[in-house]
């Protein structure tokens, strides 16, 4: 078992936090060295996504139906649709792509929030309902998931999806238990995604043509935590987040913690939150900055955060 971490985040403990990053003359110099947690957002309606970039994060927030960055000097709006209920966002060439959950599309903005291109079809003129978590690949596309029903006892009817660079969409995967969260190694030769409703990371390896192989379970969280007798029928892994030594970040959704695993399949570290219906993680270019979306309640209109935390990892690879 890997070493526990417990993170607070009250208002005493953010003053805190704020007053020791300003001592030291910036966040990311903060973090760098350990020192603590920084709330980049303590009123974010359930936010989910995350993409760092340009010196901090952009997230969404579906119970706004927006697009944020966030930084250590102000959050700014990005983009709004209403009754969008979006889910992710990362780079699409020099566009953005946003999920919107609620309404099943998927939409390409520009960095300056420029509406430019609606896809609600594959290729095949199906559908992808409660699309979820995407990740960017090295051709200029883009993997995300069409997750499925959430509700114990659904059927597997989760996919995978992927944008290519010219703008189609087609299936990669079928037959996921509410597929989740989605990352690439950073060779871009295996994509991981999280199969929420039963407990497991499966693993594909991509091909030249960005197809998908058939999967295997790459691990099952119940192999790396302690059984809860108490645990609901929600509680499981969401957004995930890869780094260059091949370590997965697992947010575990219902249980407020982040779990991080090595190559060997072996937990490293446990991180615990506040915000117990964690959703995703994304790591800062220099991998020293890791940031978590965290909604407090499954209610998207309770307020979570956006943190940004030290790497436990950065100081020993």
């Amino acid at each position: 078992m890997g070493d526990t971490l417990r993170l607070g985040f009250g208002k005493s403990s953010w003053i805190t936090s704020i007053a020791l990053f300003s001592l030291l003359g910036s966040m990311s110099m903060g973090l760098a060295q350990g020192t603590g947690v920084v709330t980049l957002n303590a009123a974010a309606l359930y936010p989910e996504g995350p993409l760092a970039a340009d010196g901090g994060v952009y997230y969404a927030e579906m119970g706004r139906d927006s697009v944020l960055f966030s930084d250590n000097q102000r959050t700014r709006p990005i983009w709004a649709s209403s009754g969008c209920g979006p889910t992710a966002v990362s780079n699409y060439g020099s566009d953005f792509v946003v999920l919107c959950h609620r309404t099943g599309i998927l939409a390409v903005i520009s960095t300056e929030g420029e509406t430019r291109r609606i896809i609600s079809r594959d290729s095949r003129g199906r559908p992808f309902p409660t699309p979820n978590a995407s990740d960017s690949d090295r051709r200029g596309g883009v993997y995300f998931s069409s997750s499925g029903q959430f509700a114990p006892g659904a059927a597997a009817t989760g996919a995978v999806l992927y944008l290519d660079a010219a703008g189609t969409v087609r299936r990669v995967a079928e037959g996921i238990h509410y597929a989740n969260g989605v990352t690439l190694s950073r060779d871009g030769s295996r994509l991981y995604v999280s199969e929420h409703l039963s407990r497991n990371i499966l693993a594909y390896a991509v091909a030249a043509d960005g197809s998908l192989r058939q999967p295997r379970i790459h691990l099952s969280l119940d192999s790396l935590v302690s059984p809860d007798p108490d645990r609901g029928w929600d509680v499981g892994p969401d957004g995930l987040a890869t780094d260059r030594k091949g370590n997965l970040y697992i947010a575990e959704y219902g249980a407020g913690r982040l779990l991080i695993v090595g190559p060997d399949r072996q937990l490293l570290k446990l991180i615990e939150v506040e915000g117990r219906y964690i959703t995703a993680p994304a790591l800062s270019p220099d991998e020293k900055t890791i940031y978590i979306t965290a909604p407090s309640a499954r209610d998207p209109n309770r307020p979570g955060t956006v943190l940004a935390i030290a790497n436990p990892l950065s100081v020993v690879q």
